[in-house]
């Protein structure tokens, strides 16, 4: 088994985590390469000019790669975007936590249901119906 190094942290603007992201899903044509190509681009919401300006340092920090004429995420790149992904969703976990735990006063059955949910100890449909008890 290879040991691997930790995940590096990334600075990158929304237009370089957008193309990450983009690139992620499927390797895209150089939209510098040509009008078909730059027009294919446009119509997915990216910048042509941007990811020229923007290739040569996430290609540098390798997080992408030339590959047959397409711009493709590497493994690393993948990697850092899923990271992201991720710890987005933990801090929208944790907000949605202490939103329930803010209104604990108000409202104790769905700040306990919420709680519970968050932390994974109950399902979905069992906060939902109330199925949470209280503890003793």
């Amino acid at each position: 088994m290879q040991n691997s190094a930790p995940l590096p942290h990334v600075d990158l603007t929304d237009a370089q985590w957008g193309l990450l992201a983009e690139l992620v899903t499927t390797p895209q044509r150089d939209p510098g390469s040509g009008t078909a190509d730059a027009e294919a681009a446009v119509a997915r919401g990216i910048d042509a000019g941007q990811v020229q300006r923007d290739e040569p340092l996430l290609n540098w920090l390798k997080l992408i790669e030339r590959r047959d004429g397409r711009l493709a995420a590497t493994a690393l790149g993948a990697a850092v975007h899923y990271r992201r992904l991720c710890e987005s969703s933990e801090r929208r976990l944790s907000e949605v936590a202490r939103l329930a735990e803010a209104h604990a006063t108000t409202a104790p059955h769905l700040a306990l249901a919420v709680r519970r949910l968050a932390q994974g100890s109950v399902t979905f449909d069992e906060a939902l119906s109330g199925a949470v008890q209280r503890p003793a």
